[in-house]
């Protein structure tokens, strides 16, 4: 008989309603969206036109409008061309784009960056290196 009268007590049973209480309000899963970007002036920014601007100044390089010369297309194809390609496939042309011209310069800086680097510390902490 004390075991029920514990169980049923009020100040045991309260607590125990409030706190399931707030554990009910919690959702059991939440659904979101994904929101377009927007500028401060209200213009809507796109994936696709962010893509096409990427495109746009990897086509300005001097090599890449030699080499589509080469192939025999104008920039009036390119553009029309661009025009009718996928949001997938423009995004996958904008990320290669993204390597035209640079990689290799980007590449060696990085090298002699970490070179300096190395024998700027050898310098402070008045280490040397010997090769014979």
């Amino acid at each position: 008989m004390n075991r029920q009268k514990w169980f049923f007590n009020t100040r045991v049973c309260w607590p125990i309603l409030v706190a399931y209480l707030f554990i009910a309000f919690i959702p059991s899963n939440a659904d979101a969206f994904l929101a377009q970007s927007r500028l401060s002036s209200g213009e809507i920014v796109s994936e696709r036109s962010a893509d096409i601007a990427s495109i746009q100044s990897a086509l300005e390089n001097k090599v890449v409008t030699q080499r589509l010369a080469d192939y025999g297309l104008t920039p009036e194809e390119v553009d029309a061309k661009l025009g009718s390609l996928s949001d997938e496939q423009l995004h996958q042309l904008a990320g290669l784009s993204g390597d035209v011209g640079g990689g290799i310069l980007g590449a060696v800086i990085a090298v002699l960056l970490v070179i300096l680097l190395v024998v700027l510390i050898l310098h402070i902490s008045d280490k040397r290196i010997v090769i014979s």
